[in-house]
């Protein structure tokens, strides 16, 4: 079966490297006869669809992974928290990490965490308007604060082995983007953000733009830049609020400040003050801090550009929320904001890979399929199919196209810098394939030349 794609994807599998071996009976006894399931029609057919698809959506081109090869990380960092304690805590705390332990591995590690914690919080306030026991907030501030040391060491531990590669970045980034939302629906559950007016849904929205944003600013400048309050400074306060929630109970975000307006308000408002301020700085830098011709971005395309993918985010999300009759998204806001997130998410990481392989960034993304389902059944379909069992097929298919767009990017990428992602060491340790059979080639020229002139 000729599908180099499906077979990149799934080269590790069995079922389509080996074949089954299956018994029989045969007339005279019984014999092993291999059963090759690449050759199924079925398998077949679903190998040429997840091809075209894959080709379509999740693999970049040649002159994109040449690129990305040669990428060189860049940083500037002027975090408060960073400079006053953390990087002591983290140089620390790499020390504790076996040698033998690949830097990715660590960052997924610590994105397990962080799923597995946030999972067991909306379990207890699946519409962010439930009380939880203490533990549960506990539990979520633990797992955010080893997350956030796990991310911060994954880069030392790379120096500490020699295995630093643009990979690392490109794994590191893409685990925070899946991240901002979980990180964001922490904030919602520890307040209560559900009884809030649009509460969640602002709170997600402006997480998502402000995430990208940073990655926008870096694609027109070529750099990361943290300014003095960052991302350590906001998962900080993020571990704070959960804690004053376990130690003082929900009823504190209750109190009432001034004129009707509770704590909660003060907080998200004073939030979001914060986060103008740091989308000023950004917006400042996409404007008039280009790296490429005339001001463009470091891919000499404009540095507007990047909006448009943004927008195919924001806007059918705020239609679909907006418009419902009904409160399936209020009573599902864990559902649709991981939704939303997963969409995110895939727009984040796109726009990194454009700025780590110098590329023109993609507007169509296959992911806004679900999203765009969801928009035609409730304007055009005047709900032909019922919302919640849409919004369930719509997040595991967002889900599904993110996990296989970056499954196949760093699979694609371990092909081209022969290395593996969460194991140390070569992934071809005599070279790639087609290296060897270059090699072997090269070497039957010569012993025929050799054994020309000896005749000679």
């Amino acid at each position: 079966m000729q599908f180099p794609l499906f077979q990149l994807f799934f080269a590790d599998l069995p079922i389509f490297t080996s074949g089954f071996w299956i018994e029989r009976k045969r007339a005279g006894g019984r014999a092993n006869q291999a059963m090759d399931w690449s050759n199924s029609p079925i398998v077949r057919r679903i190998a040429h669809f997840f091809d075209g698809y894959l080709e379509a959506d999740s693999l970049c081109t040649p002159e994109e992974m040449k690129r990305l090869g040669e990428h060189k990380y860049s940083c500037v960092d002027n975090s408060f928290l960073d400079e006053l304690i953390m990087k002591r805590w983290w140089e620390y705390a790499v020390t504790w990490c076996p040698m033998w332990m690949a830097p990715n591995l660590i960052t997924l590690i610590g994105l397990i965490i962080n799923l597995a914690t946030i999972l067991i919080l909306s379990a207890f306030s699946y519409t962010a308007t439930e009380p939880a026991p203490s533990w549960a907030y506990l539990q979520a501030a633990l797992g955010l604060f080893l997350y956030q040391t796990l991310d911060a060491i994954d880069g030392k531990q790379a120096r500490r082995t020699g295995s630093s590669s643009p990979l690392g970045e490109l794994f590191d980034h893409g685990c925070d983007s899946m991240t901002q939302v979980f990180v964001t629906m922490n904030i919602c559950y520890a307040m209560q953000l559900g009884m809030v007016y649009n509460g969640v849904m602002f709170v997600s929205i402006v997480s998502v733009v402000l995430f990208y944003a940073a990655h926008w600013s870096t694609y027109c400048c070529g750099q990361l830049r943290f300014s003095r309050f960052d991302v350590t400074e906001a998962q900080m306060t993020v571990i704070g609020v959960l804690l004053t929630t376990a130690l003082f109970g929900t009823s504190i975000w209750e109190w009432n400040i001034l004129l009707g307006f509770q704590f909660r308000h003060l907080v998200v408002m004073s939030a979001g003050l914060a986060t103008l301020y740091q989308l000023s700085g950004h917006i400042d830098t996409i404007l008039s801090q280009g790296a490429g011709k005339n001001g463009s971005t470091i891919a000499g395309t404009s540095v507007m550009f990047p909006l448009f993918p943004l927008l195919m985010v924001i806007v059918p999300f705020c239609m679909i929320y907006s418009n419902s009759e009904t409160t399936i998204y209020d009573d599902n806001i864990t559902l649709f904001c991981l939704c939303f997130g997963a969409v995110g998410a895939k727009a984040t990481n796109r726009l990194v890979i454009a700025h780590m392989s110098k590329s023109e960034l993609r507007l169509w993304d296959w992911i806004y399929v679900g999203p765009f389902a969801m928009l035609v059944n409730q304007y055009y379909l005047p709900n032909a199919i019922d919302e919640f069992k849409l919004l369930v097929v719509a997040t595991i298919y967002c889900y599904a196209s993110l996990l296989i767009y970056c499954t196949a990017v760093c699979r694609q990428f371990c092909e081209h810098l022969n290395i593996n992602c969460f194991i140390l060491g070569p992934r071809y340790p005599n070279g790639k394939p087609h290296q060897i059979q270059q090699g072997q080639e090269k070497t039957q020229i010569v012993t025929r030349s050799r054994a020309a002139r000896g005749r000679i």
